[in-house]
């Protein structure tokens, strides 16, 4: 019998094996991190992955409300002809389809952020990092729509809804300066502080009724949609680049001369340039960087 293994399957068990390494060679490494000497000796480049758990901030994800005044207006759909009609006989209308209320407060589904860094220490103080990451997020919600008039004259309004989803990318450069606290060869505090660059895209925006999805991003420009026409569909993208400050607060745990794991919590003020709902807001970062110094030496 033939066994497959994938590699997130296949993951654990490899960072298991690199601590199994690393705690081995704990009583190899004999820093004193109190003498001068000692600290300058671990001077040199690192680098590793990093993973971590993305906390958005949710000010613009009013992008997605489908209001009128963003970018991609619910009623976009609704005052296409074709599409409006083919809405009215899938929900069964008798009278008239229409947006009766918009969701209030939009908000994004934390994600799992994952990148690459190196960073150049300077001694076993100060370091100067740059980070490349990569977050992707979800945005579902619902707007509702009154159906009238029921055949009942009398009945109450046939409020009925529907949901609205968004899906965002965004790619992250930070540059920042770390510092580590004390003496001990194998833990140390951690505090850092530094710049963002981010760039955000917008994947999809889409109204769902019935059993279609309604793309919410005007792909045919200011020409309405006609079935089997010949109008030409753009590649729009929504979305650009900001820039924001940056914080951060964690630990170093050094096992080795070859393996050290940084643990922390970055605290993002920046900007997510995201058309009408452009502006600064606050992100949450958890995180766990893997350091690796096995092909570029620190020194003996």
């Amino acid at each position: 019998m033939t066994t497959e293994h994938s590699f997130p399957t296949l993951f654990p068990a490899i960072f298991l094996v690199l601590l199994v390494c690393a705690f081995a060679d704990v009583s190899a490494q004999i820093y004193d991190y109190g003498l001068k000497e000692d600290c300058n000796m671990r001077s040199g480049f690192e680098y590793g992955g990093v993973a971590g758990f993305y906390l958005p901030g949710n000010g613009s994800a009013k992008f997605y409300s489908g209001k009128p005044g963003q970018e991609n207006e619910a009623a976009y759909i609704f005052k296409n002809k074709y599409w409006y009609d083919e809405i009215f006989y899938n929900l069964n209308a008798n009278d008239t389809v229409f947006i009766s209320g918009y969701p209030d407060r939009v908000k994004y589904t934390p994600a799992f952020e994952f990148g690459l860094f190196f960073s150049y220490h300077f001694n076993c103080r100060t370091s100067l990092l740059f980070q490349f990451s990569h977050a992707k997020f979800q945005i579902n919600d619902v707007l509702s729509v009154e159906v009238d008039p029921p055949i009942d004259y009398l009945a109450e309004p046939d409020i009925r809804l529907f949901g609205i989803h968004g899906e965002e990318e965004r790619n992250l450069l930070n540059i920042s300066v770390n510092h580590y606290y004390g003496t001990h060869p194998v833990f140390r505090p951690m505090i850092g502080a530094g710049i963002n660059m981010n760039n955000t895209l917008v994947k999809r925006h889409a109204l769902h009724i019935g059993d279609k999805d309604y793309n919410l991003i005007k792909v045919y420009g200011n020409r309405p949609f006609v079935p089997g026409g010949t109008q030409q569909a753009y590649d729009i993208r929504q979305g650009g680049i900001g820039f924001g400050v940056f914080a951060t607060v964690g630990a170093r745990l050094e096992f080795s001369k070859l393996i050290a794991i940084e643990p922390g919590f970055t605290f993002y003020y920046k900007q997510i340039n995201l058309e009408s709902a452009k502006g600064f807001y606050p992100q949450y970062n958890l995180f766990v960087r893997l350091c690796l110094r096995d092909l570029i030496s620190f020194g003996e």
